[in-house]
């Protein structure tokens, strides 16, 4: 009984002490994430305000603002979990949205074709927005663009 005892106080105590070590990366991983996520606001701000000046349609100023606000954040966190000595959740966590995006790409075929066409048609620009435009039975004026949908106010 004073083994077992002995060593499940051992094994706390190594627990412990592996904690106490763990400490300052912790919260050097906090303060990494708490400037980070200042920074890529301030840089998503930075992003808008370049794209405006330069493209003149606010929905793909939208679209690559927010990708870019996407891809740092997602970096500050990644960056942070290896300062705190998390490289395998890292690991796990990539591992897992690679398959997460296959399995949800093959589920939401459908919305995933749609959304690339808005992406598309954002692009081109075959209309714009308060273009009257026909398309099969339907005609009317072009009210607002979306990636995922465009809405017609039909005479």
């Amino acid at each position: 009984m004073n083994d077992t005892l002995s060593k499940i106080m051992s094994a706390l105590e190594n627990n412990w002490n592996s904690f106490i070590r763990a400490v300052p990366n912790i919260l050097l991983a906090i303060l990494i994430i708490g400037l980070g996520f200042l920074l890529t606001q301030y840089l998503g701000r930075l992003t808008k305000r370049t794209l405006k000046q330069k493209v003149s349609d606010p929905l793909i100023t939208n679209f690559i603002t927010k990708t870019v606000k996407v891809v740092l954040t997602l970096l500050v966190i990644v960056f942070a979990l290896r300062v705190a000595g998390l490289e395998g959740v890292v690991t796990g966590l990539v591992t897992a949205a690679g398959a997460s995006a296959i399995v949800i790409g093959f589920a939401f075929k459908d919305i995933g074709e749609n959304f690339i066409s808005g992406v598309i048609l954002s692009f081109n620009r075959p209309f714009d927005v308060n273009d009257t435009v026909s398309i099969g039975d339907i005609f009317g004026k072009v009210k607002t663009m979306e990636f995922r949908y465009t809405k017609l106010k039909t005479f």
